[in-house]
């Protein structure tokens, strides 16, 4: 965990691809897109259910290690329709049904709203206010206030020395306007970063957070 300090607010990031916000009691995560992997099976590519078991894990972990009681989703909780993992999105939810949960959607959260509303979910089309942040799903146009978004899934590739090859990390990103989250589904794929846009990088390895620039 690495704690940092933005407009004014005390955050940590986690190496689990996450924000935690003391001060909200808040755990704050993008694109998970739980589903994609049932929805490749469907269509004949063999994907593990355990990768998705795996994340309703992490996240209900870090729910209870930190006492957390909002989770607010900044895009693309779900991948595409309905099928047997969103399905079981409602034992998830009820195993957690003190859980406050606000979700912004991204583009691929094209579930009818009444889903959310089985889930009693706040659900935000254009960005959710709170505090110095507005957390959006992607940061299209300039932001009035510090954004905080996903949808990018980025990430730093990071060379060996010599022939020795290279490695590609998640990682978080800032700059003046913004905050850039890590995708907190393993099955998401990645977009590489140019570092000059950014003022700060931080690695997400999955057992710590590190600066890198």
């Amino acid at each position: 965990m690495m704690t940092i300090q933005l407009q004014g607010e005390t955050i940590h990031l986690l190496p689990e691809k996450a924000l935690w916000w003391p001060a909200q009691k808040a755990i704050i995560v993008s694109d998970l897109h739980w589903g994609k992997t049932a929805h490749f099976r469907k269509h004949g590519i063999a994907i593990p259910t355990q990768v998705q078991a795996a994340d309703e894990i992490k996240l209900a972990t870090l729910i209870k290690d930190f006492s957390a009681e909002h989770l607010i989703i900044a895009g693309d909780l779900f991948h595409s329709k309905h099928n047997n993992e969103v399905a079981a999105f409602s034992h998830w939810r009820n195993a957690h049904a003190s859980l406050r949960i606000t979700l912004v959607t991204g583009n691929h959260d094209i579930l009818a709203a009444e889903h959310y509303a089985s889930w009693q979910m706040e659900v935000h089309r254009d960005g959710f206010d709170i505090g110095p942040f507005v957390i959006k799903h992607d940061m299209s146009g300039d932001c009035e206030r510090f954004c905080i978004h996903g949808h990018v899934h980025p990430a730093i590739v990071i060379k060996g020395p010599g022939r020795t090859g290279s490695i590609k990390i998640d990682c978080f990103a800032t700059d003046a306007e913004r905050l850039i989250l890590p995708a907190f589904g393993r099955f998401t794929g990645n977009y590489v970063l140019d570092p000059a846009r950014f003022s700060h990088i931080y690695l997400a390895t999955g057992k710590e957070v590190m600066l890198w620039q």
